[in-house]
């Protein structure tokens, strides 16, 4: 069942997007959903090596410059991200500008900020979430790949 619990993440979703703790988080998918030019829901998605609470209210977000996703953002200024996982499930609905079109350090990525409207839980009383979206690495994250430099653009911008 949906709630619209406010305009601000809960401590808990505060705490999972901050970047302070992003290990227990390898491996784990964001889906974002933009608007396309047709109309269309257009689904991307992310990492949590790409995306960034900055606070209750702002989220921080890094997307290649020139995919459809910036395009939509660019265009339309309305995101919504979906945090699922075990025993959560989240839709958080945002206005989104762009704040940087070229990252420092990272000139083919561009960062958004988020300043969110609405946070929705939705859990179901008999049907629990056991996971999420995942991905399997098939290397050790390395600190200096381009996802983790990129990352460490958003926690200090």
């Amino acid at each position: 069942m949906s709630q619209v619990l406010g305009n601000e993440l809960t401590e808990a979703l505060l705490n999972r997007l901050s970047g302070r703790n992003i290990e227990p988080h390898e491996g784990k998918i964001i889906p974002i959903v933009t608007v396309d030019e047709a109309g269309w829901p257009h689904p991307a998605l992310l990492s949590y090596y790409e995306i960034v609470a900055k606070n209750a209210r702002n989220i921080d977000m890094a997307l290649w410059k020139d995919s459809s996703t910036a395009n939509n953002l660019r265009k339309t200024g309305k995101v919504t991200l979906m945090i699922s996982d075990h025993e959560v499930n989240y839709y958080l609905k945002g206005s989104v500008e762009e704040s940087q079109a070229e990252m420092t350090g990272a000139p083919a990525v561009s960062r958004f900020r988020i300043s969110l409207e609405q946070v929705i839980e939705d859990q179901e009383p008999n049907a629990e979430i056991t996971t999420g979206l995942t991905y399997r690495r098939m290397t050790q994250r390395d600190p200096n790949d381009f996802a983790a430099k990129v990352f460490r653009g958003l926690k200090e911008g």
